[in-house]
């Protein structure tokens, strides 16, 4: 790993306001009226498939049915048969609704894969061509897709080793590095680390659990003020 990095700063970013945000989303039918057609035609415009098509015309068909089922008859001579079709009407567009919604809520919002651009023909290798900068770019992207990966699942972040080189695998994240979880012989070759640092972080996680922040590994571990930008590049913080 190159003690000298050249890409974009990608700082992990807390995907704790995105769970929330998608919570919400979920819980959008709760409000009696447009809130499931609303979350459907969401997660439509998001993910146009069948798993998010169906539930679209279903709910908006439970909503039309309430009002179906009751506006033919005169407030309070609605028959019980009607009041009954109308409350399962209801409890579909809404409570159903949103428990549908929290069960697909990962499908919807993890992060939606580029489809792959065609690749292009190799070209043959010129002297004293600079093909080192097209290689930090690709390692670079490699670490932010892997990044974007660990955020939308980190459960197929770890099923995929990302931040993991001391596993088999066959997923490339870049040349990331996850500080809760990698061996001492990955950590010491970490910007900055050393063997008594990588070992520092590998007692303090299963003394304490996992660090939270980059800051926070900083600051108890004592990584020199250089190194930190190097760090945050490379340095991954899986749950």
């Amino acid at each position: 790993m190159p003690d000298t990095p050249h890409g974009p700063d990608d700082r992990p970013r807390p995907s704790a306001a995105r769970g929330a945000a998608t919570v919400g989303w979920a819980l959008l039918p709760l409000i009696p009226g447009l809130g499931a057609p609303i979350a459907c035609a969401m997660a439509v415009g998001r993910r146009p498939t069948a798993t998010t098509i169906g539930p679209l015309i279903l709910y908006l068909a439970a909503l039309i049915g309430f009002f179906a089922f009751l506006l033919p008859f005169p407030v309070g001579e609605t028959p019980g048969w009607a009041s009954l079709l109308a409350f399962l009407s209801l409890l579909t567009s809404t409570v159903v609704a949103s428990a549908h919604l929290l069960t697909i809520r990962r499908y919807v919002w993890a992060p939606v894969e580029p489809r792959p651009a065609a690749p292009k023909p190799a070209r043959p290798a010129v002297p004293g061509q600079d093909w080192v900068a097209p290689a930090l770019d690709r390692a670079a992207r490699m670490r932010q897709d892997a990044r974007r990966l660990a955020e939308g699942d980190p459960a197929l972040a770890k099923r995929s080793g990302v931040g993991r080189p001391d596993l088999p695998r066959q997923f490339d994240d870049g040349g990331l590095v996850d500080l809760n979880h990698a061996a001492v012989e990955v950590l010491r070759d970490l910007p900055g680390f050393n063997e008594a640092t990588a070992r520092q972080v590998r007692e303090r996680v299963e003394r304490s659990g996992p660090f939270q922040s980059i800051d926070e590994v900083i600051v108890e571990v004592g990584i020199a003020s250089g190194f930190e930008r190097h760090l945050r590049e490379y340095a991954l913080l899986m749950p």
